[in-house]
């Protein structure tokens, strides 16, 4: 009666072993998804206050009679899309240009006057850049990297940027060999 007894209790401290072992590695389980779950919730924070943000500058933009099209306001971007004839009024006009493209992509030709920064290296290089009322004219091989090249600056604070929809080959100015 003893032994067994004996053998009842020590397979009662087995199971409660294996249920404390399954315990902690479910509470291992919750404290990760809290954590995570967290995480989550700071970055749907910043997102939601860097797009209230974009909002405001939006309606300043509105409000100080600045021309915006219906893209920019759906879309929530602080930057135009232009075409080539319209990005070689604005460079007439005294709008920068910035080159986004690759060194190998550049050796074809630029647009006379541009500044290259390849896209990979526009973050670490963005101090660079003037920031000031004059606008800008950022191109691309085809208007995908300079579109994402408008929506990078224009969170750190430049405006007046004008995105080259179409890329170089919609240029219809002169090109030049880069220095």
């Amino acid at each position: 009666m003893e032994l067994a007894a004996l053998i009842v209790a020590a397979v009662g401290l087995l199971a409660a072993l294996l249920a404390l072992g399954r315990t902690s590695s479910f509470s291992g389980r919750i404290e990760e998804a809290q954590r995570d779950s967290k995480r989550r919730a700071e970055n749907v924070a910043e997102e939601l206050e860097r797009a209230l943000n974009t909002q405001r500058e939006l309606l300043a933009l509105v409000a100080a009679g600045a021309p915006l099209t219906r893209d920019m306001i759906l879309e929530g971007r602080l930057w135009s899309d232009v075409d080539g004839a319209t990005a070689k009024k604005l460079v007439d006009d005294g709008a920068r240009l910035l080159d986004v493209r690759t060194p190998s992509e550049t050796s074809g030709g630029i647009i006379p006057g541009a500044i290259m920064i390849p896209i990979d290296a526009l973050e670490a290089r963005v101090g660079e850049l003037p920031n000031d009322a004059r606008p800008w004219v950022i191109y691309c091989a085809a208007g995908s990297r300079s579109a994402a090249a408008c929506e990078f600056l224009s969170h750190q604070g430049h405006s007046g940027l004008h995105n080259l929809s179409a890329g170089i080959g919609a240029w219809n100015g002169i090109l030049a060999r880069p220095a």
